[in-house]
């Protein structure tokens, strides 16, 4: 841990927050509190305008069905006392049937102005007049009297029911249209009020700005004198940074170690438990096909199920080699590095070279995984990226320890380091052969290909007691 100087520990404690930041704080919470209060402020009155704005519309809109529904009742029933036709009576009927639920509807609008609910029962009682006079003269037509119904319709009262009704009619209009216009006006006020108050905001933290960069140039002078006094805890959290890459490097290292072991243990059980069911399902196949006549249907199915039993058992190889290479658990690191480079190049239709220099005799497993998975990722970068034409690898003993190196003729890097950091199989390899000793150097240039070279130290006699121990096992 980083100690503070000794000097430090006399120091009173500091506040939580300096003096000079309480006056800009403070203004900040009354321009916070009062945008606040501006933004409910005005949402409030613009949806208690937009809600009487919509009230007078639809109110609006149901004067005119009711004096729309009203003009069609009479058209129909005059329709029908003029031809005699039922037909023409349906508009009447319909109007008949919808006038009430209108006027409802209406009323409910004008629920909260009470003149105007008063003036909108006088128009009701005058509509539903109307439809009366308009029943009894439709009754006196179903009793055969047409003349007596269309005299009903032209007798003085009915017309003074009619210019009273129109009248009405055109008093709630006038009425509603004022008050459509007052609602306009206060919806106009309300955003008068909401840029007033927008305005005031704006200047309010237009001055704490002004005053908050005051004490920003203050502190910045400040700053400079703090620098050296900061320049020494640097240098001494860089140290203790160090001791935690360390820390991290080693557990890195556990890690791979870790799971190499798990993998390991996974193929040996993948191994096991598949072959328990593939291999006799295999056998007994090939029983089948040998038992059965010359159907050729059950012969090329038997065929099939045969290719697809060999495809899973070819998977399951290529899996379990994947987890844990087992050549390299019972040959070495020579046939293991043979086989792989093999299947790979194979796979990826590249010219490949393996050259062994000096014995190369078993190691011990950690150096070998470490050596493997060093050629496994390097061979895997360059079919992926390298496109290379030809892979040159050299395993070769030293007196002094064990050397890899994977050679392509691809595109090459143009900055080896960027590429590094970048790249956590890089890294993987690195941190491998760190954790058994080893180094890594990698050689790269645009166009001229890239060299990969490990290197493992490890003395002879530490070699053949590694060998010793694998037989005695």
């Amino acid at each position: 841990m980083v100690r503070e100087p000794e000097g430090n520990l006399q120091q009173q404690p500091k506040p939580v927050l300096p003096t000079k930041y309480w006056f800009p704080l403070l203004v900040a919470l009354i321009v916070t509190g009062a945008i606040l209060a501006v933004s409910e402020f005005s949402s409030r009155s613009f949806n208690r305008t937009r809600n009487d704005l919509g009230q007078a519309m639809g109110l609006q809109s149901k004067l005119l069905e009711l004096q729309k529904n009203l003009a069609q009742a009479e058209a129909g029933q005059r329709g029908f006392l003029l031809t005699h036709k039922t037909e023409y009576r349906a508009p009447y009927d319909q109007a008949a049937a919808t006038l009430p639920t209108i006027a409802t509807q209406a009323r409910d609008l004008a629920a909260e102005d009470k003149p105007g609910r008063d003036t909108l029962a006088a128009l009701t009682e005058l509509i539903a007049l109307k439809m009366a006079t308009m029943r009894s003269s439709l009754e006196r037509a179903d009793a055969g009297d047409f003349a007596g119904a269309t005299a009903l319709l032209d007798s003085p009262e009915a017309r003074a029911l009619d210019a009273r009704t129109a009248a009405a009619f055109e008093s709630m209009a006038q009425r509603n249209t004022v008050a459509l216009a007052d609602r306009a006006a206060r919806w106009e006020d309300s955003l008068d009020a909401s840029r007033s108050g927008i305005l005031a905001v704006v200047g309010l933290n237009a001055a704490l700005i002004a005053l908050l960069a005051l004490v920003l140039i203050r502190d910045t002078r400040r700053a400079r004198e703090n620098a050296q006094i900061q320049a020494s805890f640097a240098e001494r959290m860089r140290r203790e940074v160090d001791e935690r890459t360390a820390q991290l490097s080693a557990l890195s290292e556990f890690l791979q170690v870790q799971s190499e072991s798990e993998k390991a243990k996974l193929a040996g059980e993948l191994h096991d438990e598949l072959s328990r069911f593939l291999t006799p399902a295999q056998m007994d196949v090939n029983w089948l096909a040998g038992k059965c006549d010359d159907d050729g249907e059950v012969t090329r199915r038997l065929t099939r199920l045969t290719e697809l039993l060999d495809d899973g058992i070819d998977v399951k190889r290529r899996i379990i080699e994947n987890l844990r290479p087992s050549l390299l658990d019972h040959l070495g690191l020579v046939p293991a590095v043979r086989w792989h480079v093999e299947e790979a190049c194979k796979a990826a239709n590249l010219r490949c070279n393996l050259d062994v220099q000096g014995n190369v005799e078993r190691l011990s497993p950690d150096v070998e995984i470490a050596l493997y998975r060093v050629v496994q990722e390097s061979m895997t970068n360059i079919v992926r990226h390298a496109r290379a034409g030809r892979v040159d690898i050299l395993l070769e003993r030293m007196t002094d320890g064990i050397g890899v190196t994977v050679r392509d003729d691809g595109v090459g890097m143009a900055d080896v380091k960027v590429a590094a950091r970048d790249s956590y199989g890089i890294e993987g390899m690195r941190q491998r052969l760190r954790a058994v000793g080893g180094r890594m150097d990698i050689d790269s240039r645009p166009g001229s290909g890239t060299a990969v070279r490990a290197f493992v130290p490890q003395r002879l006699s530490e070699a053949l007691d590694a060998t010793l121990t694998r037989q005695n096992e």
